[in-house]
């Protein structure tokens, strides 16, 4: 996890300080809007060094209001910047995805281009909870910027329980940098025109005993079988799956349990950061994110990321297929969620389970 400035304007970024501020883009408009950079003389830097991992930050205090979006091209990275009122700090969550889908619904969300960045801004408040004197933005659902480098568009997805999420569409997966600005209150995220960072490769395949099959990646290890099920755990460097226990040895794992779908699919202690249903190889599914609560396995405050899959019954048993990842601290978890994503993508169920 990659965690880049906090409200701090080092000498060298002063003029992105000072010159972030392409027009607003679009305000009032409903569907979408084109937004044009202003002139500067000076060069404008971006706000740190890109990186394709996920960047994550806290906010704090009282929500506060989102007020504008906006767009600029500044030739080597194009900008978005989004600008919030109020007495607390927005947090952010900005990570590629495979699946862009709506918060709550689940239901997919069109995005053009050929990789979709998710940016989230959290601890944003409602409209209507906005300070006196302060308008919320209503600006365009899908943004567009003159001369941009590698972005498509920003399209907006909702404010869900705080959490306000936008997908960039770019043309590539290109680095990117986010930090927080004062005066007023901003997060920028750049997306710079350097060298494309390509996904692992999903090169090789395995099929389980239990009637599913599942692409993974070309470097990583996969159990053979002997202690649990073949195909059921997977990591980056080799492994064993010691002898009666439930030790996380592999930071993704699939497993068939014989429980109903709707059961598996509800229950789960902790926050659910977003939960979305789907469909895998033709059969209900569903994504959900949480941060545990500290019971069961898992201390408090740990993500996992996890898909459920309705899976035909055996000899009149219900069977659902759970696939999750788990962020301790010893594995990279904002990769394996992309690995994660990108391996379901791939799952069939051969056997017709």
């Amino acid at each position: 996890m990659r965690l880049l400035p906090i409200g701090l304007c080092a000498a060298v970024l002063l003029t992105a300080c000072g010159t972030d501020e392409a027009p607003p883009a679009g305000a009032g408009s409903t569907t979408s809007a084109t937004t044009t950079a202003p002139d500067v003389e000076e060069a404008v830097e971006p706000v740190g060094e890109g990186s394709a991992d996920e960047s994550v930050a806290a906010g704090d205090g009282p929500p506060v209001t989102l007020t504008d979006v906006r767009l600029a091209a500044h030739g080597e990275f194009d900008r978005v910047v989004f600008e919030l009122a109020g007495e607390g700090e927005a947090g952010w969550r900005v990570a590629y995805t495979g699946d862009p889908r709506a918060q709550g619904s689940g239901a997919p969300v069109e995005v053009p281009g050929d990789a979709v960045l998710g940016i989230t801004l959290t601890n944003i408040a409602l409209p209507g909870d906005a300070p006196q004197d302060v308008a919320a933005w209503e600006g365009a659902s899908r943004l567009t910027v003159a001369d941009a480098t590698v972005l498509d568009a920003l399209v907006e997805d909702t404010l869900f329980e705080g959490r306000y999420t936008f997908f960039a569409g770019l043309d590539a997966r290109r680095p990117f940098a986010v930090a927080a600005l004062d005066e007023p209150q901003r997060i920028v995220v750049d997306l710079l025109a350097e060298e494309p960072v390509e996904p692992e490769a999903l090169a090789e395949r395995c099929e389980s005993p239990a009637g599913f099959a599942v692409s993974y990646p070309e470097a990583w290890s996969v159990n053979a079988g002997t202690e649990v099920p073949a195909c059921t755990r997977f990591a980056p460097d080799s492994f064993t799956v010691p002898p009666a226990s439930d030790a996380r040895v592999a930071p993704v794992s699939v497993r068939v349990e014989g429980i109903p779908f709707d059961r598996v699919a509800t229950t789960g202690s902790g926050e659910v950061l977003s939960r979305g249903e789907t469909t895998i190889d033709g059969r209900p599914a569903v994504r959900i994110e949480r941060v545990t609560a500290g019971e069961g396995l898992w201390p408090g405050g740990v993500p996992i990321t996890s898909y459920v899959v309705d899976l035909a019954a055996e000899d009149g048993e219900p069977r659902t297929l759970v696939l999750d990842t788990v962020g301790l601290p010893r594995f990279d978890y904002p990769r394996n969620v992309d690995v994660l994503d990108r391996m379901v993508a791939t799952l069939t169920f051969p056997g017709g389970s």
